[in-house]
């Protein structure tokens, strides 16, 4: 998914006016979606809100892979045997544990959280508009938090992998090292400041009771938005690099994150640029992904 987004991310930035109107309404959503319909691919296409259920499936999913580590590593439970043949399934018999027990009971946590959070977000708080989004884009969602959650797992020690001397089989609050305390601080900061960032445009969309008075877009400002277009997407991409950082040695996560990093900047991107060409009086001081860089 990372090699598709990057080399789709390319053509569309460079030669998206020679494309196939197909594949650019296919990648394009939302409100930079492509004037240019294709009839077929109409048909492909649901409500943009439908992004909440797979937050549904992630905060089911997420909740599943945090007792079943807690079970495994605090109270020292054995795993269900389908477990083990269902990541032998997914992530091939020869893995390897990559990490202990403790970074691994922490990262599932965090992904607990951060799921269960995207999911108020998107029943609670968010304030969809009528746009569509592709058949592949409502997909992917189900497949990026299957894989995020499972590929924990995989690495995980015993008993969801074979015994490892290497890293330890229970939580153990000595191995809080340097390393996971820095993955947990940047998850948290970037945590609430992804919260607060859609909280700011909730409000662009409603009066002080709370009740929707428009769906048209503004300018929003305040916090990270004073320094960049996109401070979600530049939040959803540390949270990840955070618990990449928590799970340092994985062999897994690297793509995992390098599939966040990839779409999550491709779309601060086309973002910033719709802003640029919608509101005259933009700041231009305004960067678009990551403050005073991109």
């Amino acid at each position: 998914m990372a090699f598709s987004i990057v080399i789709l991310s390319v053509l569309i930035n460079l030669i998206e006016s020679k494309l196939p109107v197909s594949i650019v309404q296919t990648f394009r959503y939302g409100k930079f979606s492509s004037e240019k319909k294709h009839f077929l691919v109409n048909y492909l296409e649901v409500p943009k809100n439908w992004f909440k259920h797979f937050y549904v499936f992630a905060a089911v999913w997420s909740t599943l892979g945090f007792v079943l580590v807690v079970l495994a590593f605090v109270f020292k439970m054995p795993v269900p045997e389908f477990i083990t043949y269902f990541l032998d399934m997914v992530a091939l018999k020869n893995r390897r544990t990559s990490y202990n027990a403790t970074a691994a009971t922490v990262a599932m946590f965090c992904m607990l959280i951060q799921c269960w959070k995207r999911f108020y977000e998107t029943h609670y708080l968010s304030i969809f508009s009528n746009s569509k989004i592709n058949i592949s884009h409502y997909a992917i969602g189900y497949i990026h938090y299957f894989g995020c959650i499972a590929a924990i797992l995989a690495e995980a020690p015993s008993p969801f992998t074979s015994l490892s001397v290497d890293h330890l089989s229970y939580f153990l609050i000595n191995d809080i090292n340097i390393r996971l305390i820095v993955g947990i601080i940047i998850f948290l900061w970037a945590f609430q400041q992804q919260y607060l960032a859609n909280v700011n445009l909730v409000n662009l969309r409603t009066n002080k009771e709370g009740k929707v008075i428009t769906y048209e877009h503004k300018i929003p400002t305040g916090g990270l938005f004073d320094k960049i277009s996109c401070p979600h997407l530049f939040c959803e991409m540390l949270i990840y690099m955070a618990i990449y950082i928590m799970l340092w040695g994985s062999q897994i996560w690297p793509y995992i994150f390098f599939w966040v990093l990839s779409n999550q900047c491709e779309s601060a991107m086309l973002n910033h640029w719709w802003y640029q060409s919608k509101f005259k009086m933009y700041p231009k001081e305004r960067y678009a992904f990551i403050p005073y860089i991109l």
